[in-house]
């Protein structure tokens, strides 16, 4: 699951101006539409390609990964599709990367796709959407995650911790693995404070790390579990 944190290894450091809250909600999303995809354009995905060349060599047999982001920029996708995959590898588990709070990708079809959500919308504002709900639905029967430099501090995320908390008791999602990986140590502890409310039978892992130099350092902490090869 990315958050922010792996934007900002790519080199895309754009936020939303504090001089645009004064927007109303549709034309600041109208505004965010048009702006960042300029700004991706000064971004690179090179340190998502590593990341993806060393699933690509390094999983174990018979381990899948699904990518989750709540981030609206696509340079994940953007970073697969320039893999030239004739096929679903074995070790990625679809090649779509799942939006939660929408994205800046315009499609030929779009309608399927998660609405476009704010860090400033209430929890209330997330809807029914295809692609949110397929990935809710997968996500809530998996054991093991890690985490990317988000904290789930905004209530738009929040909210989706809520919707966890409701079934963990139930599902494997409530007995699951986390891993979070951030450079800063506070946010690394909200991180796992907000996770353990949702899901106090969890258990965690914290890697203090910029995403990028835990790529580089073939992120050993999968490989200690198991989920890389050494």
């Amino acid at each position: 699951m990315f958050g922010r944190g792996a934007s900002v290894a790519s080199g895309l450091n754009w936020t939303v101006p504090k001089e645009w809250e004064r927007y109303d909600r549709e034309i600041l999303i109208s505004k965010i539409r048009e702006i960042l995809p300029i700004e991706m354009q000064k971004a690179s995905t090179a340190v998502y390609k590593k990341f993806l060349s060393l699933l690509s060599r390094k999983t174990r047999s018979g381990l899948k990964h699904r990518l989750i982001t709540t981030n609206w920029d696509f340079l994940l996708q953007k970073a697969i599709d320039e893999q030239g995959f004739k096929q679903l590898p074995v070790w990625l588990d679809d090649s779509w990367v799942f939006h939660f709070n929408g994205t800046v990708e315009n499609l030929p079809d779009n309608s399927h796709r998660s609405p476009f959500l704010l860090e400033s919308d209430p929890a209330s504002q997330r809807v029914a959407s295809v692609e949110a709900n397929e990935a809710y639905n997968r996500l809530i029967w998996d054991f093991r995650f890690v985490v990317v430099g988000m904290s789930f501090e905004c209530q738009i995320d929040k909210g989706l911790l809520a919707d966890l908390n409701k079934v963990e008791d139930d599902l494997p999602i409530g007995f699951s693995e986390w891993i979070f990986v951030n450079s800063n140590q506070n946010a690394l502890k909200q991180v796992e404070q907000n996770i353990k409310i949702a899901l106090p039978k969890c258990k965690t892992v914290k890697v203090q790390a910029y995403f990028e130099e835990w790529v580089m350092a073939e992120m050993p902490v999968l490989k200690e579990i198991g989920v890389l090869n050494t």
